[in-house]
């Protein structure tokens, strides 16, 4: 009990432990030998579970929160001010307003006052006219009596006239001055008549006048009662909002109070953080030279164990060597377990990193992901792939480069994601890579992601354009193996492609692989290399003889003896059915054999 508690800690966190247990074959050891065996077995079940560790940074935190305090600080103070001149205005306002309404009342009570003084004129005017018309009726009715009064007399004197002849003369002239002198009076009873009918006119528009008049001041003290409402509710409204922000810079200055006092608190942490930071760091510094110490004598005891060749080591070495699928599939179930704890995002997030090593990481997490279709379009989704491009775009890393460039070549092999990398510059990137590193592997991978590209014909001519071919053949100046089979694999995918669209009638034309001397490289190498890669290379040219357009430059560049030696000797069915079926199908390759 008391060995398990003290090796307790070698199994917990990240610490790689080996143990190793020794049993005693004696019978009367049996006891010890089964408790040991038993033990070793609870050993073995031990499982560590890797957490991401993550820490807060108190002195970034610090100058976030100091940064907002600031910036509230900041805010408030324009708030202030912004509120100072709102009431500023509204204070101006008012006094227009105030202003307006006094010269308002002023002009209403002139207007009034005016109004009063014409009424008054009207209605004596009015009670002058009435006066004069009551007269004119009065001295209407005495001519009315004169008029009926000389109508008697003038009956009376007709009567007078049958009884005395001599008067008749008399009686017509008098009778003449009387009808003459009703006839004057009913044309001055008719005068007055239209005297009193136009001043009955002119009484009824004074009295139109006198109504507007009236109606005018009524509303102008209709409108001056509104106005008064109006700046009621207005100087209400700014009390109300004086006190709405008095409470709100009471409320801030509040908060601003609490975030100073949580700001405190921030740096006494902040300082404490980096305390215990500097003595993680001295304890680091620590462990990695007792590491280094460990590493260098357990170099040494390799290199003996080599010189001295015993079985013993080469078991070991064969043991590594053979234990090395079984490592990569527990590295493989390693990034799984990462990926369902950790999640896709926060692992792509890890490529935007400032730390190389963290960078690094992620990039070959990412690569082995995208290695299953099943990944390939949740990377996608949560923009992986412009993540990797822009990686591949910026960084300077050599292993960035590598595995950035094997992820896109494992994602290039879904068609969807080959419009997305073509459309977004993946194989312009790819080149300028190409052109640039010297290292086989990202060599390999670069050549490995443009040999995925070109198994799509929709994309040849971008591909051609960006450079993608050119570096393709370029890369070929490495010499490296790994580099030559992707290198033979791109042209082979490019060449059957575009032989499938040719033979369909989708295109004519020559090979745009031709147009950068493709066939002379074709020539050049088709015999030197291991049969696998041979192969592509064979199989590249065979369907590049397909294409009748072809033929002048293959009769050129000498391709019919290649194509015969490919027909007989080649270790391949198909590279023979292709090259058998290209002499017989071209009437210039049969007159050349001819």
């Amino acid at each position: 009990m008391q060995f398990t508690c003290s090796i307790l800690q070698l199994f917990a966190g990240t610490a790689r432990t080996s143990l190793v247990v020794t049993i005693g074959p004696s019978a009367r050891h049996y006891s010890e030998t089964s408790s040991t065996v038993l033990f070793g077995q609870r050993a073995m079940k031990i499982v560590n579970t890797i957490r991401l560790k993550e820490e807060v940074d108190y002195e970034t935190l610090y100058k976030k929160v100091e940064d907002e305090v600031d910036h509230l600080t900041s805010d408030m103070e324009r708030q202030q001010k912004l509120r100072q001149r709102e009431k500023m205005q509204l204070e101006k306002r008012l006094k227009v307003s105030e202003a307006f309404l006094h010269d308002l009342k002023m002009t209403s009570t002139m207007q009034i006052e005016n109004l009063e003084k014409e009424k008054h004129q009207f209605e004596y005017a009015i009670k002058r006219l009435m006066q004069e018309l009551e007269e004119k009726e009065g001295q209407n009715n005495v001519l009315s009596e004169k008029i009926v009064h000389l109508e008697t007399s003038l009956n009376e004197k007709k009567q007078q006239q049958l009884e005395s002849f001599s008067t008749t003369q008399i009686l017509s002239e008098t009778t003449k001055a009387h009808e003459k002198k009703v006839g004057e009076l009913l044309r001055q009873l008719e005068e007055e008549k239209s005297r009193s009918a136009s001043m009955k006119g002119h009484f009824n528009v004074l009295e139109q006048q006198l109504s507007d008049a009236q109606s005018s001041a009524q509303f102008q003290e209709n409108t001056a009662r509104e106005l008064k409402r109006d700046l009621s509710k207005v100087t209400e409204i700014f009390t109300n909002q004086v006190h709405s922000l008095e409470g709100k810079i009471s409320q801030l200055m509040s908060e601003k109070e609490l975030m100073y006092k949580e700001l405190k608190s921030a740096q006494a942490k902040v300082q404490d953080e980096a305390r215990h930071r500097q003595s993680l760091e001295a304890e680091v510094v620590r462990l990695k030279r007792s590491k280094t110490d460990n590493c260098a004598e357990e170099s040494k005891t390799l290199c003996g164990m080599v010189r001295s060749g015993s079985g013993l080591g080469s078991e070991a070495f064969m043991s590594k060597s053979g234990n090395f699928k079984e490592t990569l599939a527990s590295q493989r179930g390693t990034i799984s377990k990462i990926f369902e704890e950790v999640g896709l995002p926060n692992v792509l997030a890890l490529l935007k990193s400032e730390e190389l090593e963290v960078q690094i990481h992620a990039v070959k997490v990412v690569a082995n992901l995208a290695a299953e279709d099943i990944n390939q379009e949740k990377i996608v989704e949560e923009g992986g792939l412009d993540a990797l491009l822009s990686l591949l775009e910026t960084s300077e890393n050599t292993t960035i480069h590598r595995a950035t460039a094997g992820a896109i070549a494992n994602l290039a092999m879904n068609v969807s994601n080959q419009a997305l990398i073509m459309n977004k510059g993946g194989a312009q990137l790819l080149a300028n890579i190409a052109s640039k590193t010297d290292d086989p592997q990202t060599m390999r991978m670069v050549a490995g992601a443009i040999a995925n590209l070109c198994g799509n014909e929709k994309w040849h001519a971008m591909l051609k354009q960006d450079g993608g071919i050119k570096a393709l053949l370029g890369m070929f100046q490495t010499g490296h193996t790994d580099v030559i089979a992707q290198i033979a694999r791109g042209l082979a995918n490019f060449a059957k492609c575009e032989s499938r669209v040719i033979s369909q009638g989708h295109k004519k034309g020559r090979s745009l692989l031709i147009e950068d001397g493709i066939l002379s490289w074709i020539m050049a190498n088709s015999t030197m290399f291991p049969p696998s890669t041979r192969r592509h290379i064979e199989l590249a040219f065979c369907h590049l003889a397909q294409n009748v357009e072809n033929s002048r430059d293959i009769i050129i560049t000498g391709g019919i003896k290649e194509l015969l030696r490919i027909s007989r000797e080649s270790s391949r069915d198909d590279a023979r059915t292709l090259a058998k079926k290209a002499l017989n199908s071209n009437p210039a390759f049969l007159k050349e054999i001819q």
